[in-house]
Formats: structure tokens, C-alpha cells, sequence
């Protein structure tokens, strides 16, 4: 019987002889670990599946399945993948053809997220098997418990080209194992897979130095036939790419590049920035720790999954000498990071998800080793592995509920690079993909026009996803006769600082987000019965410019005794427009001193301000709040009502 079985503790060679007899071996029967980290995968892979439309959706997201529906429907075949490098280089199309297979089967957003969740997890018990057969039980169910990081799952079944990096990693990794445990040469699938990776996202090129590396010091492989026509045929598709997509002509192309992309350092100052390589090796925790506002216990989480991370990759290089496998798997990691270190000078958190793979291996297989060097006791090891796991679990479920809960969590910009980003303020709104369109459907069963939704909340909502999910306003007939109501949007936090929703009961909500109707009482801006001024010219395909205000703001308010006025602005850069003393009032008096907000998201920045104010008894004529800064660069979006109507 297995030792585990039979209530004794077993030494440090009888632990050895079973783990690598599991290795070398593989066997249909599975040991108690093997059960374990099954049954966590699957738990694991049901929850991206069961939570598949929690995820980030945005503007990246709604062109690629935008793309990939005119393949589908109108034959429109993309020669080009997603662009780089400020819109100047494009990726081969193999992303959106991939994309394009859900739709075949259901066009809906649905479809692509099920699938792409469920390939994730797949990917994830294909390696699981690998590590079993040729590293061991304990090393496969230390992988477990590495194998699904908290914040880059979330998006790994969404319509995203990063979203497929790790589940064609975690392929490319299990064929590597493959190739090099057993010493096959016959590397058939494994430069397809590699080259499938390296379309989806760039930052998979720098694995190819060590997968070349280990070809040519086992050359037998690169004579295989088997491995040639995998190669010959990598090699005639991307000579097709290139002859018909016109990379050449456009990488050399004298088009500056985009604003958004600065020079960067020199590789080796790229490659020894010191603050660089922490931001790097904390992202796991830093992604998580950007989320605001924080999610109780999810950083502690995180923060234990990284330490195990860290700890596990310590262990694996000192026992790595011992097993020519890992020493390749570290020996592949290190050129990648080498590499993409000195390419980069700024780096982003999608940017690991290729080597996450590579990283969590090397760990799993140190924490097995120091396991049985340590004589710990499979019954043990499975204890803390187990406990791990359900830790594992938690954080995850305490991820996609919270999300679901509240639709929008907000993420700090500069944390999410490495090194990180100035100023610290910035944000990225984070919206799910339930939210967005359950904001949506929630308007226009309603038949309300987008025209008609006011608030900074719609206002940021509106520009994080390129405003291709608005409101359709149908005709002017249609609008002119709804817009007797106005419709304003706030989340939960908005009645602790404003006044503008007390007294109001909302109409529905979303998420955090409460709608309430509000009478239009006709208040003007810039003279024009207009309550939101909106550019239409883009800065780039993801980014609006704002609305030019030559003559500044001025709203005109109807006659009242007492008036709230809202006003939400997002402007092309810092003003000080916040402090009272840059506003005039005309025609009233304020009741409260103006309570402003300023947030700054992506490359914007968002005001929220609100006047309380109060008019003399009997008039007749209205009031005119106006700013005194001269020109804005602001997009508006205004309403007003008086206090007395509840």
C-alpha cells in the first residue's frame, strides 16, 4: 500500500522514490494530490465560467469583436492584428480569427467569454497533467495553487488578445516539458503553439531565445521531420503576413509616432533600474492593491499567493541543477526577463502574463523538493496545499462578487506598471461587462436617449468605452418629446458629499449606481436648451477630444426660490475650475459654499461641481452661474432643480 495509507511517516528516500516514480512513470491511477489539485482547477475554472461576464470590457475589447463580427457576417478577412507602439505596428490577425470562432457558434459577447474561460482553465489541467507525469504529484499540486493569479484571471476569459496569453503559455510551457523530460525531437506542435503565442501578444517573443537555444544544443530536433514542416510552415505563413499586410512599408514609414509613446532609455539603463525590477516582482499585488476602493482581505491574499510565488522560484533555482528540465525552464525565464527588461523601459501588468506560467512552475517544483528534503509527509503537504487552495477559492469569489456587487471598481493607474507611473492620481475606471450593459438595457427599455442621462457618472462610463454603448436617441421628435425628463446617474458614495439626490427615490439602479428622474426645467448652456456638450473629434481610436468652450460656460437658470445646480465637466487639462473663485453668480446668492470633486482618469481630467443656490422672492428672471477662466477645453454635462421638488 502507498505509505500515506498506512498511518506511517515515511523518510526522505521513500518520499523521493514515490514522487519521481509518479515522473518518470505516468500511470492512469492518481494519488490523493493528484485528486486535490483536480478538483481545485475545476472549482477554479467554474468560477471564470459561472462569472463570465465579469470582466474589464473597453475600448480595445468592442473594436476586436467589432472586427471580428465583419469577419464572420460581411467576410471582411483583417490582414493586421491589434496595433502597437502608438497605432505604428500591427500584430499578425490570428487574435481576431480566434475571437471570430465563439461568434460562429452564437454571436454574443457570451460566447466569446464562456470560451475563452473555460480554454483558460483547460490550459490550465493540460499543464497540471504534464507536471504530473513528468515532475510529480506534489510539484502539479504546487502548481495548483500558483496556477490561476487573482488579478489577471479576471480578464483571461475576456475579449482582450492579453486575455489568451497565459492559457497559449501554459501550452507552449507543457509541450516544452514534454520535449525536454523525455528528449523527444520531435517538436511538431511546439513551434506552432510558440507561433500562435507570439501573435497574440508580443511580450511571448523573448520565450523564443531559450526554446531556440535549447534546439540548437539539441540539434537532432531542428533535423526531425516532424519539425521542420512545423517550422516551414510557421515560416510560410508569416512571409504571407508580411507580403500582404504591408508591415514593412509601414514600420518604415516617416509617420511620427503617437503621443502617448515617449523615448525610451538605453537597454542597459532599461535593464539596472533598480525601482523597475521591484515594480515588476510586486505586481501580483500591486494590480490588486490598485483596485479603489480596496476590497478587505483581497491585498492579503494576493500578497500570500506572491510570497509563495517568491519563496517557490528561490527554492526552484537552488535545487533547479538536479533537473535538466527546470534548469531550462529557468534558463528560458531568465533570457525572457533579461530581454523584455532591457527592451522596455516602461512595462505594463499584461506584460507578465506570459511568463506567469514559466514562473509558477519553477516555484511549484522548489516547494515540492524543499517538501521532500524537508521529509514532510504527503498527508501534510496535501494539509497546506488544500488550505492554500480554498485561500486560492476565497479571494477569487471575494474578487468577482465584489465586482458584481458594484459593477466599476476604479484602478490606480501608476500601479499597474512597472516602474510605476506619474502622477499617482491617475485612475482607469474598471467597468464590467454585465454593468455596461445592464446600464444600457436598463435605458432603453425605458426609451430613454442617451442625450437625456446627466452626470458625471454616465459622463466617464461614456468615454471608457468609446461611447459605443450609449443611449439611441432615434429621432428629434422622439427626444424633443421625452426630454420634458432628465436623467441623472451617482453612485452609492455621491449622496455623503452632494445634495443634489436628497429627497429623490431612485428610479432603478445598477451596480452601485442609482438612475432618478429629474423634470427638465429648461436650463441653458451657452444659451442652447442643451444639457450635455459633447465633442465628436478623436484624439485617437480610443480617445474623444473635448468640446471647445471659446467663450467658457455659462449656464442660465429658470427662476426659483432655491436651485441645486450639478455640473459635470471632463477637461483636456488641469484647471481651477473646482474653486469658487473662478465662477461668477448672477441673479442669486449661494445658500452653501460650491462643493467640487476633481478625479483624474486615463488622460482627463473630471469635475464634479454642485451650487446651492438661493433667489430673491418674486423674480422673475433667471440666474447665470459662469466661469472666468476664459476658453475651456471641457465636455459638459449639466441639470438644475429646484430644492422644493421631491
Amino acid at each position: 500500500m502507498p505509505f500515506h495509507k498506512q498511518g506511517t511517516v515515511p523518510n526522505h528516500q521513500m518520499i523521493q522514490k514515490v514522487d519521481m516514480q509518479t515522473a518518470a512513470f505516468p500511470t492512469t491511477q492518481r494519488t490523493s494530490s493528484d485528486w486535490i489539485a483536480l478538483i481545485f482547477v475545476a472549482v477554479l475554472g467554474a468560477i471564470q465560467v459561472y462569472f463570465f461576464d465579469i470582466t474589464f470590457h473597453g475600448p480595445d475589447q468592442i473594436r476586436d469583436v467589432e472586427i471580428a463580427r465583419r469577419l464572420i457576417h460581411h467576410q471582411e478577412w483583417p490582414l493586421n492584428g491589434p496595433p502597437l507602439f502608438g497605432e505604428r505596428f500591427n500584430l499578425p490577425p490570428g487574435f481576431y480569427y480566434l475571437l471570430a470562432l465563439p461568434l460562429l457558434v452564437r454571436d454574443t459577447e457570451a460566447a466569446i467569454f464562456i470560451t475563452f474561460g473555460a480554454l483558460f482553465a483547460l490550459s490550465v489541467w493540460y499543464l497540471l497533467r504534464v507536471i504530473q507525469a513528468h515532475l510529480g504529484s506534489r510539484c502539479a499540486l504546487a502548481y495548483a495553487v500558483l496556477a490561476f493569479p487573482i488579478f489577471a484571471s479576471f480578464y483571461t476569459h475576456s475579449a482582450w488578445n492579453p486575455a489568451l496569453v497565459m492559457t497559449l503559455s501554459n501550452v507552449v510551457l507543457g509541450l516544452f516539458i514534454r520535449l525536454a523530460h523525455q528528449r523527444r525531437h520531435d517538436g511538431l506542435l511546439l513551434p506552432l503553439a510558440a507561433f500562435l503565442l507570439v501573435q497574440i501578444h508580443p511580450s511571448a517573443a523573448p520565450l523564443l531565445l531559450g526554446l531556440g537555444a535549447y534546439a540548437l544544443l539539441n540539434y537532432q530536433i531542428l533535423l526531425n521531420r516532424k519539425t521542420l514542416a512545423s517550422l516551414l510552415l510557421v515560416a510560410g505563413l508569416t512571409w504571407v503576413w508580411i507580403s500582404m499586410s504591408g508591415v514593412i512599408s509601414k514600420l518604415l514609414s516617416s509617420a511620427p509616432a503617437s503621443a502617448g509613446i515617449s523615448p525610451g532609455n538605453g537597454w542597459l539603463t532599461n535593464l539596472l533600474d533598480v525601482a523597475k525590477w521591484r515594480d515588476v516582482f510586486l505586481m501580483p499585488y500591486s494590480a490588486i492593491e490598485s483596485i479603489q476602493p480596496t476590497i478587505n482581505g483581497l491585498g492579503a491574499l494576493a500578497g500570500f499567493q506572491l510570497a509563495l510565488t517568491g519563496v517557490g522560484v528561490l527554492l526552484g533555482i537552488v535545487f533547479a541543477a538536479r533537473e535538466r528540465t527546470i534548469r531550462w525552464m529557468l534558463t528560458t525565464t531568465v533570457l525572457w526577463f533579461i530581454v523584455s527588461m532591457a527592451f522596455l523601459s516602461q512595462g505594463a501588468f499584461w506584460h507578465l502574463d506570459v511568463v506567469h506560467p514559466w514562473l509558477a512552475v519553477l516555484a511549484a517544483s522548489g516547494l515540492a523538493r524543499a517538501s521532500e528534503r524537508t521529509r514532510l509527509s504527503t498527508r501534510r503537504f496535501n494539509a497546506v496545499a488544500a488550505t492554500s487552495l480554498a485561500l486560492i477559492v476565497v479571494a477569487h469569489l471575494t474578487l468577482y462578487t465584489q465586482f458584481e456587487k458594484k459593477g466599476k471598481y476604479d484602478l490606480l493607474l501608476a500601479s499597474l506598471f512597472f516602474p510605476k507611473l506619474e502622477p499617482l492620481d491617475y485612475k482607469i475606471p474598471g467597468y464590467t461587462f454585465k454593468h455596461l450593459h445592464a446600464m444600457r438595457d436598463s435605458l432603453t427599455s425605458r426609451g430613454i436617449c442617451q442625450d437625456q442621462v446627466i452626470g458625471l457618472d454616465p459622463m466617464v462610463m461614456g468615454n471608457a468605452v468609446n461611447r459605443t454603448l450609449n443611449a439611441p436617441c432615434t429621432s428629434r421628435a422622439t427626444t424633443g418629446q421625452a426630454s420634458q425628463n432628465l436623467y441623472f446617474i451617482s453612485g452609492e458614495q455621491d449622496a455623503l458629499l452632494f445634495d443634489f439626490t436628497q429627497g429623490l427615490q431612485p428610479l432603478t439602479t445598477v451596480g452601485s449606481s442609482g438612475m432618478y428622474a429629474v423634470k427638465n426645467t429648461g436650463a441653458l448652456l451657452n444659451g442652447k436648451a442643451e444639457n450635455n456638450v459633447l465633442s465628436h473629434k478623436k484624439m485617437d481610436y480610443m480617445t474623444f477630444l473635448p468640446a471647445r468652450l471659446e467663450d467658457g460656460l455659462t449656464v442660465t437658470l429658470p427662476p426659483a426660490s432655491d436651485t441645486i445646480l450639478r455640473v459635470a465637466l471632463r477637461c483636456g487639462r488641469d484647471y481651477p475650475i473646482g474653486q469658487q473663485t473662478h465662477w461668477t453668480v448672477q441673479g442669486a446668492e449661494y445658500k452653501k459654499p460650491l462643493v467640487a470633486i476633481h478625479t483624474r482618469y486615463l488622460g482627463s481630467n473630471y469635475y464634479d461641481l454642485e451650487w446651492t443656490l438661493t433667489m430673491p422672492a418674486g423674480q422673475t428672471q433667471g440666474a447665470t452661474v459662469s466661469s472666468t477662466l476664459g476658453p475651456l477645453d471641457c465636455d459638459v454635462s449639466a441639470i438644475a432643480r429646484p430644492l422644493q421638488m421631491h
